[in-house]
Order: structure tokens, then sequence, then C-alpha cells
């Protein structure tokens, strides 16, 4: 205590407050740039939980889950990528044996040599991976190959190629011998004239010969620039293995359209022996057949359709063997009696098909056939069958048949005008003939129909195609029948006068 009796202040050890709070930062944040913060943010920027975020063990166990979550899900990643390759390579396996299948199957669907050969050159291009396919198909007759689809080759739908040519597939042919090349150009049996004649590019080719059961060739598998490189050992396999079935189903085709053209022409000579019994109806059975094939074609019939429309229509009036000359000869109207006596022969014509051994699928012919004189009111004969009753491809055929008997000459009058064909068709819908099919028939290309017309006359038919293939049939008649001719119809009226009345009777005789 001092003399005076008053005490000395103590001077005190310890820091104040302020400068502790100070201390307390510099410790905390070594380093940290305090003039870039405000104090209240550095009095805020410790975060007491946030050190053992920052803990290097515990760090380094999240580094180590998260590393083992990346490493999973790459080997996950891995995994279906291998699970897509295993996939691809088994369909890659199973592409060939796929499109094997796929030819045999067409055995029983495809019965023609086109759409068998569309078939086989569609599927062997897929199976092999490459460019074009053709099949090459010996006509021995003529010495020649022949492919009528060459998949790939735009434009070009008929190749030939003589079996004594300087060509692969001719030697082929020839030796009966697989050719598998790497580089066509490399080679001196190729010929590089195909390639500047269709603009085709040749790389590897391999052709396999097709050998018929007896052993002799039949045709050759040509296929051309696989993707990827040249044919491999695996490639000739599978030609191999192909061409064995193709080269029984070509054959198998090809005997199956001998007897088509036999039936054909067959039936086709019996139909011409009813015709020829008249002068005047000759060429009357092979033209209704022709217009019927227009108008069904028109109306998208089916092709196993087609052909009983066809033979339905070709042997329409055979059952006229039955009818005595003198009535069918007869000039001038028939009698009640001779007209019912003409009638039968629609019964006649069913009775005479139905003893032909048809097959299948062409065992609807006799009753269609025996049918076109059927109407859709059920006022026609012999049946009286009505509408729909009517099997369809008998109401083409009844169109057919009426539009040739108006247009040819009989022994009671001359051809009747075009215009006047053309009304009494028109009257004729709903009650005589099937709408749609007399719309079919006036929708169809005029030349088509002047060629047809035209094509039994004692002259052969002479006209220039192009001027009438402009116009549709109904047009034809609009313009015979004075409508006013548009630009590039000028001239058509009289030029389808000239051919329509050429060398005909000048004394026409009314159908009244």
């Amino acid at each position: 205590m001092a003399k005076d009796g008053k005490a000395k202040p103590v001077k005190s050890t310890q820091k104040a407050p302020v400068a502790e709070k100070k201390e307390s930062q510099d410790v905390s944040l070594p380093g940290h740039d305090h003039a870039a913060h405000a104090p209240g943010d550095c009095a805020t920027a410790v975060n007491p939980g946030s050190i053992g975020h920052d803990d290097p063990e515990t760090r380094g166990d999240s580094l180590t889950k998260f590393e083992a979550e990346l490493n999973k899900r790459e080997v996950d990643l891995i995994e279906r990528e291998i699970k897509s390759l295993r996939q691809q390579e088994e369909l890659d396996r199973l592409r060939p044996l796929s499109g094997l299948y796929r030819v045999v199957r067409a055995m029983a669907s495809e019965r023609r040599l086109d759409s068998l050969l569309d078939v086989i050159t569609r599927e062997t291009q897929v199976m092999l991976r490459c460019d074009r396919c053709s099949v090459f198909v010996l006509d021995a007759q003529a010495a020649e190959l022949w492919t009528q689809v060459a998949m790939g080759l735009v434009g070009h739908r008929m190749i030939r190629i003589p079996i004594t040519g300087n060509s692969i597939v001719a030697e082929c042919a020839r030796t009966a011998r697989m050719i598998n090349i790497p580089d066509a150009y490399q080679d001196p049996r190729f010929d590089p004239a195909v390639d500047r004649n269709t603009g085709y590019q040749t790389s590897s080719v391999l052709c396999v010969p097709m050998l018929a059961r007896g052993g002799e060739v039949i045709g050759v598998f040509q296929v051309l620039n696989k993707q990827n490189g040249p044919f491999t050992n695996e490639d000739e396999d599978w030609l191999e293995g192909l061409t064995a079935v193709a080269a029984g189903l070509i054959e198998q085709a090809q005997a199956y359209g001998e007897i088509e053209r036999f039936v054909d022409k067959t039936l086709e000579t019996l139909a011409q022996t009813i015709d020829q019994r008249d002068p005047l109806t000759a060429g009357h059975s092979i033209r209704v057949t022709n217009y019927s094939l227009l108008v069904g074609q028109a109306m998208n019939v089916p092709d196993d359709d087609i052909d009983v429309l066809r033979y339905s229509a070709m042997m329409h009036d055979y059952g006229k063997i039955g009818v005595p000359e003198k009535i069918l000869w007869k000039d001038g109207r028939l009698t009640p009696e001779e007209y019912a006596t003409v009638q039968k022969h629609a019964s006649i014509t069913y009775d005479l098909l139905s003893n032909l051994p048809f097959t299948r699928r062409l065992k609807d012919v006799p009753f269609v056939a025996s049918c076109h004189h059927e109407k859709v009111d059920g006022s026609g004969y012999y049946r009286g069958l009505k509408g729909d009753d009517i099997p369809f491809l008998s109401r083409i055929i009844a169109v057919a048949d009426v539009f040739d008997a108006l247009t040819s000459v009989r022994h009671y009058r001359n051809r009747m005008p075009i215009e006047k064909v053309a009304e009494i068709m028109n009257n004729g819908r709903d009650n005589h003939f099937d709408s749609s099919c007399v719309d079919a028939f006036f929708q169809l290309p005029c030349h088509r129909v002047i060629a047809v017309l035209e094509s039994e006359r004692d002259r052969a038919a002479n006209f220039d195609a192009e001027v009438f293939k402009q116009l549709s049939w109904q047009r034809l008649v609009e313009l015979v029948s004075g409508a006013n001719p548009k630009r590039g119809e000028e001239g058509i009226n009289e030029a389808f006068d000239r051919i329509y009345n050429a060398g005909l009777p000048a004394d026409y005789q009314s159908l009244d």
C-alpha cells in the first residue's frame, strides 16, 4: 500500500477480451485473408461441425466409397455392353438360319418362278450381308443364263448371259464349280463392260452352281460385294446350303410353270374352237379374257383369283358347243324359243367344266364361268342369282362380255358407236352390272382398251398408242361424245374414229 494510504492499481496479466477475440481469429484461420471479408463474416467462418468433415480419415473413407460406386457402375455398364455384343453375335449367327427358313417356307406359298426368285434373292442379300444377289436360270434351248430379278441393281430387271460367254457366271455354269473372287477387277474372267453398262461397281464375287436332282446345272447363284471384306468360307457354306434348297424349289417351279402353260394353252384352244364355229365371233373369248384381266388388276384382285378370272373368262362360252349353228349364225333377231336355246349355254358350260380336274386353287372356275349372264337385280340366267350372290369375278366378266359384244361386228349389225356402248353400260348400273366394275372399266387406260379392241381383227392393230396414253377410256368416250378437248387432246376423236371404223360397212344397223 502506498505511503499516502491510497492503493496502487494492480497490473493485470490477462488480455482484453477484444484482443483475445482477435487472437482467436488469427489462430483459427491461418493464412485467411481478413481484408476480403467483413468482421461479421469472419466471426461466422468457423463451423465446428465442419471440422470432422475435413478430417483426412473420414474424407478418405468417403472417397473410397465413391470410387467403389464408380467401379460398380463401370462394371455394370461393361456387363451390359458385353451382353449386347453377345446378343448381336447371336443374331448374326442366327440370321442366315432365319433367312434359310424363310426361303424354305416360300416353297409352300410361292409356286411361280418369278415370285420365288424374288423371295430367294431378297433373303440371300440379308443373310450374307452383300450388296447384290442374282439367281441366274439356265435356258438350255437358248443356251443362255437369265435373271429376272437383280436385287440392288435399280432399273435393270432382266439380264441375259450366253452360256459360252466370257463371264464368271457362265464359267460357273459350265464347270459346275463354286467361284469366290475377292477382287473382280484383278480376275481375267470378269468383264468390266457389265459395270460400264449398268453403272454398278463390282468388287467381291461369289458364284455357286445350282444342280437339279439329276446332277445337271440348272442355274447359278451369284452374290456381289460382301460388306466389310471378301466372302468367307462360312459364306460359301451358307450359300451352298441355300443353293441346294433353291435348286429344288426352282426345278419344282419350272415344272409347275410348264403344267400351267399346258393347261392355259389347252383351255385357250378349246375356247377358240367354240369361237371358230362362227368367223364373226372369232377371238371373242380371248378379248373378254383380256378385258376381264385389265379390270381385275385395276380392282386389285389377288393373284390366285386372277388365275380363276382368266380361266373362267376364257371358258365362259364353252357351253355354246351345245347350241346349233343355225341359231348362232342367224341374221337378225332371235325368236323367244331360239333365245331360250342360247341361254342353255350357261348351264352347259358349268356341266362340261365340272368334269375337268381343276386344282383346288382353280376349283371355282366352272361356277364363275357359268354365272357371267347373271344380273345384280336377279333377272339374269341361268340361276337367277342376285347381288352379292353372284361371284365377284363373274360380275367382272359380265361387263367385259357385254362390252366386247357391243363393239364387235355381228350378223345383224355393225360395231355400235362407242358413245352408244357407254350409254348402255351406264344404264345397266345396279340392275345388270355391278357399278364398281363399270367404274373400273371406264377408268382403264385408253390405249390398253384399244389394244384389246383391235387385237383380233383381220388386220393387225395399227395405232399410235402414245396418242391415247394420257387418257382414260371414260375421257375418250367424253371426247367422242362432243366434249371440248383440253391441251394435248386435239385430234384424238378423229384418230380413234379412223381406228374404230376402219374397214367396216357403211350401212350401219342400230341395235333397237
